[in-house]
């Protein structure tokens, strides 16, 4: 495996409702593809509290709770650097956003939906399988 170049953390985060959960996702301003909160991770920080601090930053949500293992996603970008996210499974009751000027849009939306929303393959597969270790 090669060296990781950078480190990201976020969230896939859940709001329950009575039928089923819905997943927040963001469309970032500089590329319009949609994703779920994360961030570059500071010198000196944890990756929980980067994840953290990223959802806080990009929507204003800062009241949750994690809610299984963290699950990592390695990838090249578009630079050729290898860039390791991790993200944690999460839960909010918080409803209302506040979006940073990175995204133009934000949607909460059902597992299937979601899943289509995504254009990147691996980001796609690797929450189908957090949504079913976590909310199945």
């Amino acid at each position: 495996m090669p060296l990781i170049d950078r480190y990201a953390a976020g969230l896939i985060l859940a709001r329950p409702t009575a039928n089923e959960p819905l997943f927040l996702l963001l469309e970032a301003c500089s590329h319009g593809d949609w994703g779920f909160p994360k961030g570059h991770i500071d010198p000196g920080e944890s990756m929980p509290r980067c994840a953290l601090r990223e959802c806080a930053e990009e929507c204003g949500i800062a009241l949750f709770e994690t809610c299984g293992p963290s699950y990592p996603l390695r990838y090249y970008i578009p630079n050729g650097q290898f860039k390791q996210t991790i993200y944690y499974p999460a839960i909010t009751h918080q409803e209302n956003l506040q979006l940073s000027k990175e995204h133009q849009q934000a949607a909460w939306l059902p597992m299937k939906l979601a899943a289509k929303r995504l254009q990147h393959t691996n980001l796609r597969q690797l929450f189908r399988r957090i949504y079913k270790e976590t909310w199945c």
